[in-house]
This record gives structure tokens, sequence and C-alpha cells, in this order.
């Protein structure tokens, strides 16, 4: 299937595309012959989503009639999604990469927000935690002038995906902590889709779990950026009041690009009693909402320049 976002997000469009044309749309029977399969760049519209709050925004799929709803829930149970936003276009395989999530909301709306950085003096880049390796590609097809783009995780199959999606030379690829690999280096951009959700205890095996990583790149963000560098990351309401302190403190400030609400669905939070009792406490998290989804934040683009 195919999921393309209007350059403001305030539209998806569905569309089905390759097998999906014969085994979920009929489109079986072609000059009287059987047709199993279609090229995977053929394809065909379905529905449209308006305003979406979620990548698989489950709550306005389940208001669409029956047979098309059940259509769409067809195509989302597909292995392969195709994610289109601002003329890049994101081919993910979930079940390839199973610890790896695939572009969500708050990634595209980041690229959103990259547009409005002037690359023109950006050289090099660097990009912690890349998930699926959608902000790289995304930066590296739309900034031919750029030397290099760093792009690193802590998990080996996010950057086996990378790898697989970026076929750019001038891609560099790391397994590992991103700040060790930061140690004795500078760079003109540096944007980071952090951890932001904060839990009353670490988990000792993952150095990235809750917001230190976003706390350390705020505070240490000169020693990181060249001259007139940028630093773009994500701040959620779930921790404003944290980070708010820590700015406040370091005598930091940043530039709130843009804000979203959205649900949160991460579901080894959101069906942990202890976890979601300890967010309630925070300003920032709405519970009850009664527009489809139980819990809800805000996600803050935000910038910083050295």
């Amino acid at each position: 299937m195919i999921l393309k976002f209007s350059n403001n997000l305030d539209k998806l469009d569905i569309y089905a595309n390759g097998k999906e044309l014969a085994t979920i749309l009929a489109q079986d029977i072609v000059d009287g012959k059987r047709v199993y399969s279609y090229d995977e760049n053929v394809s065909k519209f379905v529905v449209s989503i308006k305003n979406p709050v979620l990548v698989t925004d489950v709550y306005e799929i389940n208001k669409l009639y029956p047979t098309l709803r059940d259509t769409v829930h067809a195509l989302y149970s597909q292995a392969i999604k195709i994610t289109e936003y601002a003329g890049i276009a994101f081919r993910f395989e979930q079940k390839k990469y199973p610890s790896v999530w695939g572009p969500s909301i708050d990634t595209l709306l980041f690229a959103k927000n990259l547009n409005k950085i002037d690359f023109k003096n950006i050289k090099t880049v660097l990009e912690i935690g890349t998930g699926s390796g959608f902000l790289s590609k995304y930066i590296l097809e739309k900034n031919k002038g750029l030397k290099e783009v760093h792009v690193i995780d802590i998990n080996k199959e996010a950057i086996q995906c990378a790898k697989e999606q970026i076929k750019d030379k001038r891609a560099k690829f790391y397994c590992g902590d991103g700040l060790g690999y930061l140690k004795n280096k500078k760079f003109d951009l540096i944007i980071c889709n952090p951890p932001y959700i904060p839990r009353p205890k670490s988990i000792d095996d993952n150095p990235y779990e809750g917001i230190s990583l976003l706390v350390d790149l705020l505070i240490n963000s000169k020693k990181y950026l060249n001259a007139r560098g940028v630093l773009m990351t994500n701040i959620s309401s779930l921790c404003s009041r944290v980070i708010s302190k820590v700015l406040d403190k370091e005598n930091i400030k940043i530039d709130y690009l843009e804000e979203m609400k959205v649900p949160l669905k991460v579901f080894n939070v959101i069906n942990n009693k202890k976890w979601i009792s300890y967010l309630k406490n925070k300003k920032g998290f709405a519970v009850g909402n009664n527009s489809g989804y139980e819990f809800w934040h805000s996600i803050n683009i935000v910038s910083l320049k050295s």
C-alpha cells in the first residue's frame, strides 16, 4: 500500500498497489485473463483521511462504511508499506525489521520542519537514532549540496534498514552510542527525534530510554555544532516541565517551530499501569479526550543554533 501525505499533513491519501490490486481490489481480470499481480509502481486510489493524527489512524478508518473500512484494514495488514511525503517515497517492510518502527507522524512533522532550515551553508549532518532512516534519506534527496550525512543508531536492525533505504554515497553509517560517536566531532546540522517519554525508572540495557539523550543534546549542543550550526529535535509535552527547567538553568534559548497534538500510541507504555499512573501526574498528558484515543500529548519540533 501507499500512504501519501499532503505537504501540510492535513490529508492522507491511501492507495493500493502491486499485487493488492488483484488480491484486495478485485482487479484480477484483464481482457478476460486472470491477473495475479501487478508491478509495484501500478497503484489505485482508495480513500482519503482528513487531518490524520497517526500514520495508522484507526479511529478515522473505522468511521468509513464497512466494506471500505475493511478494505483499508486489509491494506494496512500487508507487509510492505510505502510512505510518501513531499516527493520522497520510503518503502518499509515491517516483518523484515521487527524491532524498527516505520515512519511515524512524528517523523513526518520533523521532515516538514526541516524545510525551514537554510541548507545553503550546511555541509555535514548527523542523525542520532535514525530508526528506519527516513529523515536521513529525506535530507539527502532534498539537498544535493551536502557533503556527508552520518546515520547513527544503537539498534543493529535500524542501521540495516537505513542502509537498505539509503544508497547515497554521502551517507556514513554507524551502529552504536551516538553521544560517544560525537566525541571530538562537530557538525553543521544535528537532528534527533529522541525518546521523549519520561518513566519512573530507566532500564540498564537501554541508555537512550527516557529523556537523557534529549537533555545531553540540548546542554552540549555548542560542543557538537560548528559555528552557525543547528540542532533540531522533538520535545514532547510529557517531558516539557523537566526540559524547561534544564533550559532555564543552562540559559538555553530554543525556537519552537511547530506543535502537533497526537495520541500516545506506544503500547508498552499505555498497557503499563504503573507507567500510565506516573504520566498522569505530568503536565501535558491528556486522558479521556473522547476523540478516538485515550491518551494524548503534544509533540514540538524545536531548533537551537550554536
